[in-house]
């Protein structure tokens, strides 16, 4: 969420609260952008909008901020974001950073939540290496997460987003 907007502070609170609200007392913890998730195969990190862990964070080499099981990782997309444009709606479209993530054996899914419209696109492992698709657009939709059971409203993942700020 780099030259993060009121928009994506909106939004990353609002999917915080939800999923926080889902995952609450139970095995799942949310933990918001600053904690890295180690991608060994590149010996570097990344910073997803959101994660969600299934039990203990495990750590790279004992480093608190490098965790290296998420379950479930959001991304809040800025227009333009390198590698996830508005445009791009197929998974060969999106190979940059998401390539390297479909290998931690953790992730179950990967969230993309768009800032310029409402519009939610949840890949899903749905084999061991094949990743499926669901997309969610219009403020009437929910977006389900199977992982946690959770189903996000797409009105409240949006509440207070003022799509006109970006016209």
């Amino acid at each position: 969420m780099s030259n993060g907007s009121v928009n994506q502070g909106r939004i990353l609170r609002n999917l915080m609260r939800l999923m926080d609200v889902t995952c609450g007392h139970s095995l799942y913890e949310v933990l918001p952008r600053g904690v890295q998730v180690w991608l060994p195969e590149r010996s570097k990190g990344i910073y997803p909008d959101l994660i969600v862990v299934a039990g203990e964070p495990l750590l790279h080499n004992g480093q608190d901020d490098r965790v290296l099981n998420p379950c479930v990782m959001f991304e809040i997309l800025a227009n333009p974001t390198p590698g996830y444009g508005p445009e791009a709606t197929t998974l060969p479209e999106r190979e940059s950073i998401f390539r390297y993530c479909r290998a931690i054996p953790y992730l179950q899914a990967y969230v993309f939540v768009h800032q310029t419209e409402p519009r939610v696109e949840q890949f899903y492992r749905a084999e061991e290496h094949l990743w499926g698709m669901t997309a969610q657009t219009g403020l009437d939709s929910v977006v389900e997460l199977a992982i946690t059971d959770a189903r996000l409203p797409m009105m409240d993942i949006y509440e207070r987003v003022d799509f006109s700020l970006l016209a």
